[in-house]
């Protein structure tokens, strides 16, 4: 491959930010995605500080890549933990609801067996003093 179509797939590849614009010719034409391409060549006078250009422009993009990527990772790794706590709260949070909901159920029953244990109190309470009247009188 010919070094300098090699320079301009490079510039293709990668748009470089800001730079004189007389080192490149800039073409507007439509690229298959319907969107204008943005075709930057170097001009034979500023091709190696172009390339160069490029070259650092393309490693400062794929170190961008990288630490937003990193990034995203952390954030993603924060995401699962934070829905694993959630997880373990819930079903914590779901077995006191369950206990708690168990322990009124036994304080119901509970409840209507000592008012039945009343109510049969009451009632010999009741029978014992008639029995005690009907002493009294005969």
């Amino acid at each position: 491959m010919n070094r300098h179509l090699w320079k301009s797939q490079l510039c293709e590849m990668v748009q470089p930010s800001g730079g004189p614009a007389a080192d490149q010719d800039v073409l507007g034409e439509e690229s298959p995605l319907g969107k204008p391409a943005m075709l930057h060549l170097p001009s034979e006078q500023g091709a190696p500080e172009t390339l160069q250009r490029c070259l650092e422009e393309n490693q400062e993009l794929r170190d961008a890549i990288r630490q937003s990527n990193q990034i995203l990772r952390e954030r993603c790794e924060e995401l699962l933990h934070f829905q694993a706590s959630q997880r373990e709260e819930k079903e914590f949070l779901m077995c006191k609801f369950q206990e708690a909901r168990k322990l009124v159920e036994r304080l119901g029953l509970e409840k209507l067996d000592l008012k039945r244990q009343k109510e049969q109190a009451l009632r010999e309470v009741e029978h014992l003093k008639r029995c005690q009247q009907q002493m009294a009188e005969d």
